[in-house]
């Protein structure tokens, strides 16, 4: 199915994973794939920013929402558990590191805020796609994640995938876009994912609306 994403829409599931080892979680869930797209400054995503799901919003909405896992629905956490990954370790692990660096946070002096990230417009010269970003290595330690193992996705994850291919044949496309993995994203039912988006003052519906808007669709 991959093989049907453009570049830009291939990199934002990248970004998902790479995101999703930053913040500690050996999954990669609906949750991260919006992380990624919320980089991209491309209508119609720019209905994501109007309406505040923005990279530095969204980011801490995901990790507070998915709250060392025990945030994901009981399904993703099943799947995940038959996967072999440990939830209650990566649970562990996340109150460990958050209750350390609460006190930290509370008496460390005020600094500069850190440069927003900047993510090369993909796909519109070919010089872009050779600086694309490769595999990081997780910022922080994982119980039983390898470094450099792949992640596993969520059924919720999955499904926001298998709904973005039927987007795409549903308007006669030949390839998945970014719209088309919004819009697979944005559908009801995921509990998780309309969590975080409240959390910055929207949710599925109302961002759907919006994408569709842009694209001169009815939603």
């Amino acid at each position: 199915m991959f093989e049907r994403f453009t570049l830009n829409a291939r990199m934002t599931i990248i970004r998902a994973q790479q995101e999703a080892r930053e913040l500690g979680h050996p999954w990669i869930g609906s949750e991260h794939l919006m992380l990624g797209l919320v980089a991209e400054k491309e209508a119609p995503l720019l209905a994501l920013a109007r309406l505040g799901v923005t990279y530095e919003a969204y980011r801490p909405a995901v990790l507070a929402a998915a709250d060392g896992g025990l945030g994901l629905a009981e399904e993703d956490r099943e799947s995940l558990t038959g996967a072999g990954i440990d939830l209650a370790a990566v649970r562990e692990h996340f109150l460990r590191t958050h209750a350390a660096a609460a006190p930290a946070q509370a008496t460390a002096p005020a600094t500069a805020p850190e440069p927003a990230r900047r993510w090369l417009p993909f796909g519109r010269r070919k010089a872009a796609a050779q600086q694309a970003p490769g595999p990081v290595t997780a910022s922080v330690v994982v119980p039983g994640l390898a470094p450099d193992a792949h992640l596993p996705f969520t059924p919720h994850g999955q499904r926001a995938l298998d709904s973005a291919s039927k987007v795409m044949l549903e308007q006669v496309d030949d390839r998945i876009t970014l719209a088309h993995v919004a819009l697979g994203l944005l559908t009801p039912g995921d509990e998780l994912l309309s969590r975080t988006l409240q959390r910055v003052g929207t949710d599925i519906e109302p961002v759907r609306a919006a994408i569709l808007a842009d694209l001169g669709q009815v939603a």
